[in-house]
């Protein structure tokens, strides 16, 4: 086997691998440098590479996660406020209803008031008119007796005193009314 390594690097001859224009000691050097830096890369860098490159996997693994929770948040809370805002309209009717009742609870008062105010006033001025009516009859009561007063006087030609004209005025006006 030997001889056949020898061979086939060709180390003696012109043959094998040498005929190629390739130096068998530096290419075993090279490989076993390779190999050095291979190992001491492996052993202080590669392992934090991969680590790092783990973390940042990790870290976008969780930044995509919480972009669908927060999807999904945001569809939880746009059906909230949905939600809150068909409360609110259904409040906001209820108090605007409420307050449209009050309006015409206060109007029915208000125009109940207004009647009630209305008789009052024409109570009171069917009473003055009752008490200017009264005391209109008195005073032609009273022009009437001066009249017939002075009609007596008239007739009978002498000025009757005051007691003897208040009776007969008195007696002919109870004559008149039956």
């Amino acid at each position: 086997m030997h001889l056949l390594l020898i061979q086939f690097f060709g180390a003696e001859s012109g043959g094998g691998i040498a005929a190629l224009g390739v130096d068998v000691k530096a290419l075993i050097l090279q490989i076993a440098t390779f190999v050095i830096v291979f190992l001491l890369l492996k052993k202080f860098a590669l392992t934090k590479i991969v680590e790092t490159l783990e973390k940042r996997r990790e870290t976008i693994d969780d930044g995509v996660k919480l972009g669908l929770e927060m999807q999904k948040a945001k569809a939880e809370l746009e059906t909230s406020v949905a939600q809150v805002m068909k409360q609110a309209r259904q409040q906001a009717d209820k108090i605007i209803a409420a307050g449209h009742q009050d309006a015409n609870e206060l109007i029915k008062a208000a125009e109940t008031a207004a009647a009630r105010k209305t008789d009052a006033l024409l109570v009171d001025a069917n009473a003055k008119i009752e008490e200017d009516m009264a005391r209109a009859r008195k005073k032609l009561e009273r022009d009437m007796l001066e009249l017939v007063s002075e009609a007596t006087e008239a007739v009978i030609g002498e000025k009757l005193d005051e007691r003897k004209d208040s009776a007969i005025i008195e007696r002919a006006l109870s004559r008149g009314q039956n």
